[in-house]
């Protein structure tokens, strides 16, 4: 059932064919069309923004570089499109939910400008190859109107040859994306923890093993698939859920058809602290003993994070073929420490990221990327 009470809709976006199919999926609400959308800012009847959908137009840029926390820390030039701003599914963790202060989830209709905006930014580097997704602001499945956009952009980037488009999720809605001509160009991925953490921390997402079936049909159904591992809490026994977490990953689907694993342990902005633990006074990832980083975000001791870190990455590695597995802000010293290398620079994790996909997967990637072509900063 939809958690949605409210459809407001900006003038603009009436007749687009993406704002028709979401209020076919609403037909018991009516819609407030809205001649100016700074109306929707200040009123005082909005309590939730998960139960509020404003459909709109963009107004400037919605593809971007993800927004990489510190120079101290590596970077993996991931690209982001912000089709969808907030995300159902309440996960204590989710810096969403106290980061994002507009009173509604925001949805994009304009989708051929959002996607021919994606197209003119990645075709002027046409040597490079750019790993773009939906996931930064919003699960990239969990809302129809997310969905929907998923449909059209995975058919879009089917014809781009040097694109990978993910659409990272914690949910199972991926019917209507399997049919799909895909052209070997998208990776189905999936946020994962242990169960126990799942149920306790992410109750309103689908459960582990419901996320790694979907992983399977997607598999079944041609695509790649991923997994996040992020974030990684520190609590009693963390070493043996995680490692029985890699086992059962790998006991479902095949560890040679996934593209990538990536691990990130728990950070957040220390203003977030006392807000998470009045939100979930049963969680208690609030009262984790960690320290403020270099990026100002509180996070656990390195000591700590590389300890997690490292069994983990030596599992996910002990298989022939192993994904390529990465670390998401994270400093190279503990890349060193925990795996025994590290990236020069993010630039140099940006090749390493094609120059994996296109060994493993030529027929997908059949560009060989040259290192020439990564050595200098690419911004959309």
């Amino acid at each position: 059932m939809s958690i949605i009470r409210k459809i407001f809709i900006s003038a603009s976006s009436q007749n687009d064919g993406l704002t028709r199919r979401i209020l076919s999926d609403l037909p018991n609400l009516t819609p407030e069309i809205l001649d100016d959308d700074d109306d929707l800012s200040g009123r005082d009847d909005l309590s939730d923004a998960k139960q509020v959908l404003f459909l709109t137009h963009s107004k400037g840029d919605v593809v971007k570089d993800c927004p990489g926390t510190s120079k101290d820390y590596l970077c993996c030039r991931y690209r982001v499109i912000n089709q969808t701003q907030n995300c159902p599914l309440n996960c204590t963790y989710c810096i969403l939910q106290f980061y994002l202060n507009f009173p509604a989830t925001v949805i994009f209709t304009n989708v051929d400008e959002i996607l021919q905006e994606a197209a003119t930014k990645i075709q002027r580097h046409p040597k490079r190859l750019f790993r773009i997704g939906t996931g930064e602001l919003g699960d990239s499945l969990a809302l129809s109107g997310s969905r929907y956009f998923a449909e059209c952009a995975v058919e879009f980037f089917a014809g781009l040859p040097n694109v990978v488009f993910e659409l990272k999720s914690k949910t199972t809605q991926t019917d209507s994306i399997l049919p799909l001509k895909h052209g070997g160009k998208t990776i189905l991925s999936w946020s994962v923890n242990p169960q126990e953490i799942v149920k306790r921390e992410e109750s309103a997402a689908d459960r582990l093993s419901d996320r790694l079936a979907a992983a399977q049909k997607a598999q079944d159904a041609g695509f790649l698939v991923g997994f996040h591992f992020d974030p990684i809490l520190s609590l009693p026994n963390v070493n043996r859920l995680y490692l029985k977490l890699c086992d059962a990953i790998y006991n479902t689907v095949d560890p040679a058809r996934i593209a990538w694993v990536s691990l990130g342990s728990l950070r957040f902005p220390p203003s977030m602290k006392d807000a998470m633990a009045e939100r979930y006074p049963k969680s208690a990832i609030p009262y984790g003993e960690m320290i403020r980083g270099i990026d100002r975000k509180l996070r656990y001791v390195r000591p700590l994070r590389v300890s997690m870190y490292r069994p983990i990455y030596e599992r996910l590695m002990r298989v022939p073929n192993p994904p390529f597995v990465y670390f998401c802000m994270e400093s190279p010293t503990v890349w060193m420490d925990a795996t025994g290398f590290s990236p020069e620079n993010n630039n140099h994790l940006d090749f390493l990221f094609a120059d994996n996909l296109h060994r493993r997967f030529p027929d997908r990637f059949p560009i060989k990327p040259e290192r020439e072509e990564y050595d200098h900063d690419c911004t959309l």
